[in-house]
């Protein structure tokens, strides 16, 4: 059985922040352009506990939290260190996917094989490693198939470690509220609701895929199956180059000109 690591580095945009000025550590921060329409990017986990979320305007962040540290973002530092932590992965194995300039899917059967380690003190290694060399912490999803993992990683905030296997993603996953489920979007929750589905168990329930067909499409197998805790995708390894940052400007007023 293949065993697949999604790894996630936590709060990224403001970690790398924290990694080059220490003395941010501890501290609300929010990534994002000083400017009255200025749009969070991301927040530090001492941020979200005063209710701060990436994609909120910036006002409405200062009204949550009067002491909040606005700090400009460095995307030719994010790529950088972006690559350095794909770097220290691709030590631990060859096979790895890119997903985003913070996150990868890893399969790592071979290395725990030759090594004969548990998948979880591979991670934790992987863990002590990154936060060693970058001073970022990442969370760790473990399990057979891709969309288990990415499942799991998203579990435990910051620097987690959860693995979900065949025998127990019922337990772990089925009582989840169907908008947790990687994929679903927040139009789409809404829909699912309305026939009755409110967690994924109940999307597991092969009495409810007629139904979800409407929603779903020509998507609504894949969509079953992974509720099911099945997942037939492969990590793609031509995916390993670094993909583009988005880097967005918000104009102080509005306007019209093209």
């Amino acid at each position: 059985m293949q065993i697949i690591f999604h790894i996630d580095l936590n709060a990224f945009f403001a970690s790398a922040e924290i990694s080059v000025n220490p003395s941010l550590k501890g501290k609300p921060v929010v990534i994002c352009r000083e400017s009255r329409r200025s749009i969070i990017t991301t927040a530090s986990y001492e941020a979200r506990a005063y209710g701060i979320h990436s994609a909120m305007p910036l006002f409405k962040a200062k009204e949550l939290c009067s002491h909040l540290i606005v700090v400009h973002p460095h995307f030719a530092l994010y790529k950088t260190l972006s690559q350095q932590f794909f770097n220290i992965v691709a030590t631990f194995s060859k096979k790895l996917e890119v997903a985003s300039i913070d996150e990868c899917y890893v399969d790592m059967t071979d290395y725990i094989k030759q090594h004969s380690s548990s998948p979880i003190e591979i991670a934790t290694l992987i863990q002590k490693t990154v936060n060693e060399q970058l001073h970022l912490q990442c969370s760790i999803g473990i399990a057979p198939n891709k969309f288990l993992a990415k499942m799991a990683s998203d579990m435990k905030k910051p620097m987690g470690i959860t693995m979900i296997t065949n025998k127990n993603y019922k337990d772990i996953i089925w009582p989840l509220p169907i908008e947790s489920m990687f994929g679903i979007g927040k139009k789409t929750a809404p829909k699912l609701h309305q026939l009755g589905i409110e967690t994924i168990g109940d999307l597991a329930k092969r009495e409810n895929y007629e139904k979800t067909r409407s929603i779903f499409g020509k998507n609504a197998l894949l969509f079953y199956q992974k509720a099911n805790g099945k997942d037939f995708s492969k990590i793609n390894y031509t995916k390993n180059e670094l993909k583009s940052v988005g880097n967005s400007t918000t104009f102080e007023r509005d306007s019209n000109d093209e």
